[in-house]
């Protein structure tokens, strides 16, 4: 059975964007003319490949494994294009999708994609920044190659690689803050107030919270004395504005890289995993120097 190169193509961009409408418009196709190709597709493979739902749409598990072999195959085309152009001297070409939480993204990771994104022009890089709870769907749907969690996640077909740490501290403005009980936080799924004072042994705290959405919002916030905040230390440290409290034990959260595993890889994704475990350790220990 030779499976269609446009249905393929259709299969992986509605796993990314997770709506019909949306791909049909992006490939410049009818919505009708798209799910016919999801339903031709389908029909080969003899069962769904996604659950349509209310809210949207999402993969079966046979859809997610499929999105693996699509994956693999087009690494395996990637890895054999990479071969030829690089006996001619050109640098790497390819998409590459990282997805990263807002305290890493800026200040660690792109920072170390710089370099090698500056030497290999022909590399397009789709830079994901999302809540953490949020970064597993698109290393699932395939919106993202390689995502960076605080912790291990689906153990088996992904593979994990601890970088490093960040530490948390406990700022205040240096001007002062008048309601040191007023904390500031991205969201009401952020608990990093809460874990960093059971670090310290206080298991219930009582505390107002303020969400201002992002990391860089929290530190502006508590810049101009709104409230004190439980910060990454790389991201405070050298900022005049802002007050680090001593006395306290700094809190250690992981930091680890994500990325489905494959039976082979392009020369892309060598060099990129490559990239990813030699430059964050060094940024993560010369930030937190």
């Amino acid at each position: 059975m030779a499976l269609q190169s446009h249905h393929l193509e259709a299969f992986v961009l509605i796993s990314r964007v997770q709506n019909f409408s949306k791909a049909a418009e992006m490939l410049h196709v009818t919505q009708s003319a798209l799910s016919h190709r999801i339903a031709g597709l389908e029909e080969e493979l003899g069962a769904p490949l996604f659950i349509r739902e209310k809210k949207g749409i999402r993969l079966t598990e046979l859809g997610e494994e499929f999105l693996r072999y699509v994956q693999m195959k087009n690494a395996l085309e990637d890895q054999f294009l990479s071969k030829i152009k690089a006996s001619k001297g050109d640098t790497l070409k390819g998409v590459l999708r990282v997805g990263c939480y807002a305290s890493i993204g800026r200040a660690v990771v792109l920072k170390a994609l710089t370099p090698f994104l500056k030497q290999n022009p022909g590399v397009q890089l789709f830079f994901l920044m999302r809540e953490m709870k949020n970064l597993p769907e698109l290393l699932k749907s395939g919106e993202a190659d390689f995502i960076f969690l605080d912790h291990e996640f689906g153990k088996g077909k992904i593979v994990s690689h601890l970088m490093g740490e960040e530490e948390y501290v406990l700022v205040e403005s240096a001007d002062g803050c008048k309601d040191p009980n007023l904390y500031l936080n991205h969201d009401e799924d952020d608990f990093m107030t809460y874990r960093f004072y059971e670090k310290q042994g206080e298991k219930e705290i009582n505390i107002r919270r303020s969400y201002l959405d992002e990391i860089y919002s929290c530190i502006d916030g508590v810049a101009h004395g709104m409230g004190r905040s439980v910060l990454p230390l790389h991201l405070v440290k050298n900022d005049s504005r802002i007050k680090i409290y001593d006395g306290y034990k700094n809190l250690k959260m992981p930091i680890y890289l994500h990325y489905f595993h494959h039976p082979v890889l392009s020369e892309l994704e060598k060099q990129v995993i490559e990239l990813f475990q030699r430059e964050i350790p060094k940024q993560l220990e010369s930030n937190q120097k």
